[in-house]
């Protein structure tokens, strides 16, 4: 009841739809309708923006940058967690890190991506 519908009678037949395709009772019951709390949560958050002088290349790889470092970061630069917690394999992680130049921690870049080549 308090959720605006910003897809006004799309919104709520699409939602109306899904609970129906995922209810296995005969009434529909809340567990089966969107969590619209998250929803919203989740519209506020204000999306990435380039910076003034920069390409949507160079944004878009600053973003990519920023999330496999907090990966990393998050499981204490062990490559296999990090690549898990991305839905990747080692082997694509360490292949974004070598195409963005990135290297692990304490070791200088040029050595990094040289190691990333190397090993497998």
């Amino acid at each position: 009841m308090t959720h605006r519908w910003p897809g006004n009678v799309r919104e709520l037949r699409n939602a109306v739809e899904r609970a129906l395709i995922l209810e296995t009772t005969v009434e529909i019951q809340p567990a089966s309708l969107p969590d619209f709390q998250i929803e919203t949560r989740l519209q506020k958050t204000s999306s990435p923006q380039p910076a003034p002088d920069e390409t949507l290349d160079d944004a878009l790889a600053r973003i990519e940058r920023e999330i496999i470092t907090g990966a990393l970061t998050q499981h204490a630069f062990n490559l296999t967690r990090a690549a898990e917690s991305l839905k990747l394999t080692r082997h694509s992680l360490r292949y974004r890190m070598q195409r963005l130049q990135m290297s692990l921690g304490d070791e200088p870049a040029e050595s990094s991506v040289a190691g990333i080549n190397s090993e497998t």
